[in-house]
């Protein structure tokens, strides 16, 4: 037995060459199904509202697109803010670090401001004789401590 299949007898037997289409006893039943099939296909009044709705889809996708990209690249653009906010206030307070704080200056002295009268007060003449002091003799002082 070979694996050999001879088509042609086989095309000969269920195609007759009188130039009709090829019939093999079953052409009825096909074109009866082509027909039903016709029938509940849709037409294009039906593909022109299926065409409204893809394009309400579109829209509708497109729009949240959109708002999607807004809300992304706000919150983008405030994170970098932040960052850049950060730094500086970083290397503000770095360069502010390295700065000596500023040494006060010594305190001068209070000036002392004298006047002098321009003419001289009358002084008091000097006593010629010291006053005379008393002085006491001490008396015993008793103990606060009792003996014992």
């Amino acid at each position: 037995m070979s694996n050999v299949f001879n088509m042609s007898a086989r095309l000969k037997r269920e195609l007759r060459g009188t130039g009709e289409p090829p019939d093999n006893g079953d052409m009825e039943q096909r074109l009866v199904k082509l027909e039903e099939a016709l029938a509940v296909l849709p037409t294009k009044a039906d593909f022109a509202e299926l065409r409204a709705d893809i394009a309400d889809t579109r829209t509708d996708v497109h729009k949240a697109i959109t708002d999607n990209h807004r809300w992304t690249h706000g919150a983008l653009l405030a994170i970098l803010s932040v960052g850049v906010i950060g730094i500086l206030g970083l290397l503000f307070t770095i360069y502010n670090t390295n700065k000596s704080a500023p040494t006060p200056s010594p305190q001068t002295p209070a000036t002392i401001v004298l006047q002098v009268p321009s003419q001289p007060l009358a002084m008091p003449a000097p006593a010629t004789q010291p006053p005379a002091v008393q002085i006491a003799p001490e008396a015993p002082q008793k103990s606060s401590v009792a003996p014992q």
